[in-house]
């Protein structure tokens, strides 16, 4: 916050949003930087290392109540070092800390608020502090006193019980691989947990106890399992899920894009930030469940989540923008919310109908106004004597009507620096619209962002970098930055079947064994290269987004498929696996993208080479069928001819593969191939015992 006579601190040099939102804080802030420990060590202060980002609500509030005052700001400064860190720049920072606070039996969250010594071993820490005693909790300025007092009368029992709370932790990390791959019934296993989480009222799943997270990841699980096993279940909880998200409070009813929780478990309340993560994901199992189901309301739902990510968060420069902001005006979903009147106002002779339909009344559902939100599990459309189309007509008119009003208010900040991971997220998202709906705008769209972080986010060594943002690149790239623009590189190739992307991303996976690689199977989430803290982590969790160990085992496992280092690569793979075998046969909901990339490769996956004239009918037929049908266990290689010798060289599967014919099929496994097939009802017939 920039008050007027107020000098900035430490902070003002900064790129990040975050890290700017608090420069012209009273407290004197500085980055993580070398300089901060020194004085730490120098002066003898225990260190107030604070993390969070430019979307979260409690950061916001924390900073009010505390970071603002003067009188906190001076006790932080007279006995504290204070540094400031962005947790979506450094996950790295955070990870160490947030496992910390685990280790202390907390629960965690942001902002999180860790004291350390000056060699930065944590001491104590916590989630928000309120400026007086309340919830159950002591206030800020009770806890730095408790702090400072320990610190002062026993310092060395302090440093001794945060190095022995480190070695704890360095010692959670097992560096025995174990010489088993998972049981295949982990996947029945997760299926019924699912299950008796499932919540058959509001849909989704009760994994916590008052908040609902959209839980993307675990329906891509599910979705691929009903179309293994034919668990009809799988597939119910997919799609209630999807309908509760898209018609909940959770899913911005006017804008489109989904907020990152819904803090009750009808998915009502949001927590309003949006994050681009959590869209990208949706938009993955929306357009999965498409191709799956064929029914246009997942289409549609796709749809509009490209359109708001297309409209409110694609930057200039071509990249995409991080997240949207919970607050606007000092309130929490304000930009949100309506009341009846305006409501009524707006949408006119319409606004009968619509009441009923977004579930609008004059007491309001949030503090007394209006999230808008359908009722689950009824026929508006019939209820009301319409036909879909009609209705659809009318709803998308006044959502435009109404967009156009909420333009006019104070927005929510966009925090707009482009992280590497996030945007490949969205990016593969994308490529696998364009692909579903036939649209090659969206590839073209996917082509810029790729386009932009091999223009803007690799560095004059060729090391890729984790964040972009006016001008700046910098962060060295975790292991989820090479495993998503890897895995971006794939899924490019197939909707565009350029040799040049399988190349890259074989690359990134070559540079991913060079920097992350540990001597006991799975991957480091630092490289090599990386500074130095106070513990290499290693991680499974599909958290928020994929894992990056997980989505290095579908990239290799892809390659593989692609005859690419075949053996070598699906060693690296299995000894992933391997290493947490514990955690897929006990802990498979939080590792939900892994056991998918598990199931793909206990899934005899296919290879279909298809070679011919780029132009034939059969060609275009062959592609436009494997394009619009599910099936999350193939690769497919197209090779048009003139192009043969350049692209066998580079894709080993081709080899041998070389007709004169216009057309023909190879369908293999593990590179062994059927007899070739000339003949596209005989193809399609195939395809559809696939299904």
């Amino acid at each position: 916050m920039n008050t007027p006579n107020r000098k900035p601190n430490h902070l003002i040099h900064e790129k990040s949003p975050y890290l700017l939102q608090h420069a012209y804080n009273p407290v004197n802030w500085y980055p993580w930087c070398e300089e901060a420990f020194e004085r730490a060590e120098k002066e003898n202060k225990p260190i107030l290392l604070s993390i969070g980002y430019a979307t979260c609500h409690w950061c916001h509030v924390m900073e009010r109540e505390s970071f603002e005052d003067e009188a906190t700001a001076e006790i932080l400064n007279r006995d504290f070092i204070c540094i400031k860190v962005d947790r979506e720049e450094r996950p790295d920072i955070d990870r160490i800390y947030m496992d910390a606070l685990h280790a202390m039996d907390q629960q965690g969250g942001w902002p999180l608020n860790m004291f350390l010594t000056p060699f930065k071993t944590p001491i104590a820490g916590g989630t928000y502090f309120p400026p007086v005693p309340k919830y159950g909790r002591r206030s800020f300025k009770e806890v730095l006193a408790i702090i400072k007092q320990n610190w002062d009368t026993r310092q060395a029992e302090i440093i001794q019980s945060s190095n022995s709370l480190i070695e704890f932790l360095n010692s959670e990390i097992k560096t025995n691989e174990s010489k088993e791959l998972p049981s295949s019934f982990s996947f029945q296993k997760t299926a019924d947990l699912y299950e008796r989480f499932f919540d058959e009222i509001y849909y989704g799943f009760k994994t916590n106890l008052t908040n609902k997270f959209p839980p993307s990841m675990g329906l891509s699980f599910l979705l691929f399992y009903h179309f293994r096993t034919k668990h009809k279940m799988s597939l119910y909880m997919v799609e209630k899920t999807l309908e509760a998200m898209k018609k909940g409070g959770i899913y911005d009813q006017v804008g489109g894009g989904l907020c990152r929780y819904a803090t009750n478990h009808s998915w009502l309340i949001p927590h309003f930030e949006k994050m681009l993560y959590d869209n990208a994901l949706f938009l993955n199992i929306l357009v999965d469940t498409y191709l799956f189901t064929k029914k246009v309301f997942y289409k549609r739902a796709a749809i509009d989540v490209i359109n708001y990510v297309e409209r409110d968060l694609r930057l200039k420069e071509g990249g995409i923008a991080s997240a949207e902001d919970a607050d606007s005006e000092g309130e929490e979903g304000k930009f949100y919310l309506w009341s009846l009147i305006e409501f009524e106002k707006i949408c006119g002779e319409d606004a009968e109908l619509l009441k009923d339909f977004w579930n609008i009344t004059e007491e309001g559902n949030f503090e007394g106004k209006n999230i808008l939100n359908e009722t689950f599990n009824i026929d508006f459309a019939q209820m009301k004597f319409l036909s879909n189309e009609e209705l659809n007509e009318i709803v998308e008119r006044n959502r435009k009507k109404l967009l156009e009003v909420r333009s006019l208010r104070p927005r929510p900040l966009r925090d707009d620096k482009v992280l590497t991971s996030w945007n490949c997220l969205y990016l593969q998202s994308l490529v696998k619209a364009g692909l579903a709906f036939e649209n090659t705008e969206y590839i073209e769209k996917a082509k810029i962002i790729y386009n932009f972080i091999y223009k803007n986010l690799f560095n004059s060594e060729g090391r890729l970098l984790r964040r972009f943002r006016e001008n700046e690149a910098k962060y060295l790239g975790y292991l989820n930055d090479y495993a998503e623009l890897a895995l971006s590189a794939i899924f490019l190739y197939r909707a565009s079947f350029e040799v040049e992307y399988l190349k890259q991303a074989d690359f990134l996976a070559s540079e991913v064994i060079r920097l992350f690689s540990s001597d006991f199977g799975p991957f480091y989430e630092t490289g090599i290269d990386a500074e130095k803290l106070i513990r290499r982590s290693i991680d499974s969790y599909d958290g928020v987004e994929p894992s990056g160990n997980s989505s290095m085992a579908l990239v290799f496992l892809y390659l593989a498929s692609y005859g690419i280092q075949r053996q070598n690569y699906l060693q690296k793979a299995e000894e992933i696996f391997k290493y947490f075998k514990v955690e897929l046969e006990t802990r498979a909901i939080s590792h939900s993208f892994l056991l998918n990339a598990y199931q793909y490769y206990l899934s005899e996956p296919k290879e279909i080479v298809i070679v011919g004239d780029k132009n034939s009918t059969e060609v275009k037929t062959c592609l436009s069928l494997l394009n619009q049908t599910y099936l999350p266990n193939i690769v497919v290689c197209f090779c048009d001819h003139l192009d043969f010798q350049e692209h066998s060289q580079i894709i080993p599967i081709l080899e041998d593969k070389k007709t004169q014919k216009d057309f023909v099929v190879y369908i293999c496994q593990a590179g062994t191939c059927q007899a070739p097939i000339y003949n596209l009802d005989e193809f399609k017939k195939k395809l559809e015992t696939w299904k």
